[in-house]
């Protein structure tokens, strides 16, 4: 919600400051020093108090230094530069006006923080001394994201008074330190810098805008280069961390591969540090979540109970089914089965982080890592048993969607994931779509996969997908045709960043980003949770009790909805035509956002897991 304030108030007292540009002035400042410490993108808010950010941001767009794109909605705008950050590993700010625009954005510090990506609030607030005088959307701003931001800093009377007057060198090194913390290869995050300005805040002219960010653009080369020939500035660009240099956060752990050992691979911050992890372990049973770095030994989360049944056996023979040892590697949270395993205080746990944040949920981790030196080998017995419980898993899926009807969204997400091809990305809902992307064996080698599981919450998802497409594609701007991102969500979870389509006429968008949405008219994860069990739907009396707080059926006609935001919607109802309809889109592609409609069943879906689970 985007407040046009009025800035009437703050300017009794302070009459003199009405024929200075001070504001101005520190916005250019402000998003000059941005653009020299790696901002590449940044996403607006229109807003009276943010004008002169919002003004600095056009002219530096105007002259080629930073693309922009500007949102109405602030939540959906936080999201949209999460997903621009999370694809490109830049920092992103998203700009805002005073009051609730500024609230709008916690739930994606939220994941911002949890997740290690560089988000920057950059929030406009009127003069602090007006705090409390009922001065017209006028909030507590400062430290709204509390521990949610890794860096929460004020400009402070520096842009009120100072930027004009000396002070553009401390405004500089506050961009500096905020965007040092939130790129920081270790502790990285979301991070928020509040400016209060006061009046006047726009420029005479925009000619004069233009000159004045030319000179002081200017000044701050010739001291760059100055700085430069003393040998004062890292050999790595701003805002960028050397991430190959970088100190981890924990030691080096030895990890004994002559016991049972199963990697579970979660969500990290740093692909590469993950990847030469698996690297090390490559020989070892692999249990990941489709955001994870493909294993070279996978293990298929569908049969993963098997782990915990200690002992197997056919009559003839037996076999010793549980891991002595795990190595956790990041966050896992989708799958249950893991969680048992977790759980088993037997096991010896070892969890490796690159951050300094440590999986442990269960207080059992008896060693913590940041880098691994692996001795012996696997048993030969182990990985026998590992490979037949992955294959045990493989058959359950197969054998449990081998039937089409009733079709459910775990039948379309593997008739997407068959349709990936390499150089794709994948945007995943946090809720049913991610974990029906590991019933479809995700990950794939050349496929990149991400999802919101810092907090695993559903809002933003849309705009995260839009921001994670653009920045895919922005990653090879000479490329002839625009590299396919898709995204895969339900329809509660599209529903809720509905307004994450509305793009304006002016602003860029994705060439190549098809959305299958997987409508199920309803909450679909608990049809197979605690609340969805036959004996919790329904009163004596008939009275609905899962369907009214669980299920939460839509009617909602999206076609009309995609039509009304001038966005392209197709329809799917079976296997064949989503196959059909996802190999059409990718012949065809660079053709903005394509929303594929998959009618699915809801209540269907229990009777697919209970198949998959062999219950059927």
């Amino acid at each position: 919600m985007t407040n046009a304030d009025s800035s009437s108030q703050d300017s009794g007292t302070h009459s003199a400051a009405l024929t200075s540009p001070i504001a101005v002035r520190a916005g250019l400042v402000l998003v000059d020093q941005l653009i020299r410490s790696g901002v590449r993108e940044a996403v607006l808010c229109p807003g009276s108090r943010n004008s002169p950010l919002n003004l600095a941001f056009v002219e530096a767009e105007r002259v080629g230094r930073v693309r922009l794109h500007v949102r109405t909605d602030e939540r959906s705008a936080a999201f949209l530069a999460l997903g621009l950050a999370k694809v490109s590993r830049q920092p992103v700010p998203v700009v805002m006006t005073s009051g609730t625009a500024v609230a709008n954005c916690l739930p994606a510090m939220v994941e911002a923080t949890l997740s290690g990506v560089p988000l920057v609030v950059l929030s406009a607030n009127r003069p602090l001394s007006m705090l409390g005088s009922g001065a017209n959307q006028t909030i507590d701003q400062a430290e709204i994201f509390g521990s949610h931001s890794v860096c929460t800093l004020n400009t402070g009377e520096l842009a009120l008074e100072g930027a004009a007057a000396g002070a553009a060198g401390e405004l500089r090194d506050l961009v500096r330190k905020l965007i040092a913390a939130a790129t920081d290869p270790i502790d990285g995050g979301g991070a928020h810098l509040d400016v209060p300005l006061r009046e006047p805040l726009v420029p005479p002219t925009l000619d004069e805008l233009s000159l004045w960010a030319g000179e002081i653009a200017a000044a701050e080369d010739a001291a760059e280069d100055a700085a430069t020939t003393e040998g004062a500035h890292d050999s790595h660009a701003p805002g960028q961390p050397a991430r190959g240099s970088r100190k981890l956060p924990y030691g080096q752990v030895e990890v004994d591969l002559s016991r049972r050992t199963l990697v579970i691979a979660g969500s990290v911050s740093d692909v590469a540090w993950a990847r030469s992890i698996m690297d090390e372990l490559a020989d070892v049973p692999t249990i990941a979540e489709p955001v994870a770095p493909a294993p070279d030994f996978p293990v298929h989360s569908a049969a993963v109970d098997m782990f915990s049944a200690q002992v197997v056996s056919d009559g003839e023979h037996s076999a010793v089914t549980t891991p002595e040892q795990i190595v956790v590697i990041g966050r896992p949270t989708l799958h249950r089965g893991v969680t048992k395993l977790l759980a088993n205080k037997d096991i010896n746990v070892i969890a490796l982080s690159d951050t300094r944040n440590v999986t442990d949920v269960f207080d059992n981790v008896d060693e913590v890592g940041s880098t691994v030196r692996p001795r012996g080998e696997q048993p030969e017995s182990w990985l026998q048993v590992a490979r037949a419980i992955s294959d045990m898993g493989v058959n359950q899926v197969r054998d449990g969607l081998a039937e089409r009807e009733p079709f459910t969204a775990v039948h379309a997400v593997a008739v997407v994931a068959d349709a990936l091809r390499d150089g794709d990305l994948l945007v995943l809902g946090a809720s049913t779509a991610v974990r029906d992307a590991s019933r479809a064996g995700l990950p794939f080698d050349g496929v990149q996969a991400i999802a919101n599981r810092g907090a695993a919450g559903i809002d933003g998802t849309i705009s995260t997908a839009v921001g994670a497409a653009m920045a895919h594609a922005h990653a090879d701007p000479t490329a002839i045709r625009a590299p396919r991102t898709i995204a895969v969500m339900g329809d509660l979870t599209f529903a809720h960043d509905l307004g994450g389509l509305n793009i304006g006429p002016l602003e860029p968008r994705p060439d190549n980003l098809l959305i299958v949405l997987t409508n199920d008219s309803g909450g679909g994860i608990f049809e197979t949770l605690e609340p969805g069990a036959e004996h919790l739907r329904t009163f004596a009396d008939g009275t609905a009790a899962f369907e009214r707080v669980f299920g939460t059926p839509l009617d909602l006609d999206f076609a009309e909805l995609c039509a009304g935001f001038g966005v392209e919607h197709k329809l799917a109802t079976s296997v064949e035509e989503l196959a059909t309809a996802i190999d059409e889109h990718a012949e065809i592609g660079g053709n903005g956002i394509t929303v594929l409609e998959v009618k699915v069943s809801r209540r269907g879906r229990q009777e697919i897991e209970e198949r998959i689970a062999g219950k059927r």
